[in-house]
C-alpha cells in the first residue's frame, strides 16, 4: 500500500488541491436599489431541510457581495451545463454581468436565469468569516425546478459536464453526510447516457 505523496503548504499547491475536487457553479444575483447585481461562485452546498437552507462562500475582498448583500431577496441559478459562457460572464465586468442573459426578478428582487438546472428564492440568514472567506448562509424562501437538466460542473479552473456511462443508474439506498438518502424514482435509461 503506498501512502500519497504530501507536500509543502502554499497557496498554489493548496488552489490544485481544492481544484481536484468538482463542484457545480451558481449565479447568486439581485436587483438592488433597481441595479442588477450579481456573481458566479463554485461553494454552493445545501445545509438543512428543517430549517431550509443552503451556502456559499465569498472573498473578502469581493467588491459585489457588500452591494448583494444588500439585496431583500437573492436568486440562486444552479447554472446548466450549456451556461459556460454565462458563467465566464458573470465572472467579467460587473457592468456587462447581465447583458443579453435571460432571466426573472421576483417581487422581492431576486434575480433567476431561465434554463437553470433549480433556482432559489432566499435570504442572507448569517454571516460566518473564515479566514479569507465568507460563509453565507441563506434561508430558502421557495424553490424551482429550472428549465436545465444537467449541471455545469467547475472542476480544475476549467468547465466540464457529466457523464454517468460506467456507473450504477439506481439511486442511492443508504446515508450521506449522516442522513438517508431520499428514495425515489430512478433517472430514466436515457438520463444515464445524457448526465
Amino acid at each position: 500500500m503506498t501512502t500519497p505523496h504530501l507536500t509543502t503548504l502554499d497557496q498554489r499547491t493548496l488552489r490544485s488541491a481544492f481544484g481536484a475536487f468538482p463542484s457545480g457553479v451558481v449565479a447568486v444575483a439581485a436587483s438592488v436599489k433597481g441595479q442588477l447585481t450579481g456573481l458566479a461562485a463554485s461553494s454552493f452546498t445545501s445545509i438543512s431541510i428543517e430549517p431550509p437552507l443552503v451556502s456559499f462562500s465569498v472573498s473578502t475582498s469581493s467588491a459585489t457581495w457588500p452591494l448583494l448583500r444588500e439585496a431583500h431577496h437573492l436568486g440562486i441559478s444552479v447554472l446548466a451545463d450549456h451556461h459556460d459562457d454565462i458563467c465566464r460572464q458573470l465572472a467579467g465586468p460587473r457592468e456587462q454581468r447581465f447583458d443579453g442573459l435571460p432571466f426573472s426578478v421576483t417581487e422581492g428582487g431576486a434575480v433567476l436565469l431561465t434554463e437553470a438546472v433549480a433556482t432559489f428564492d432566499v435570504t442572507v440568514h448569517e454571516e460566518v468569516e473564515a479566514g479569507d472567506h465568507m460563509i453565507v448562509l441563506l434561508r430558502i424562501h421557495q424553490v424551482g425546478a429550472g428549465d436545465g437538466e444537467h449541471p455545469l460542473v467547475f472542476h480544475k479552473s476549467g468547465f466540464a459536464k457529466l457523464h454517468r456511462d460506467d456507473l450504477d443508474p439506481t439511486r442511492l439506498d443508504g446515508r450521506i453526510n449522516g442522513a438517508e438518502v431520499e428514495s425515489g424514482p430512478a433517472p430514466h435509461k436515457g438520463d444515464a447516457d445524457a448526465a
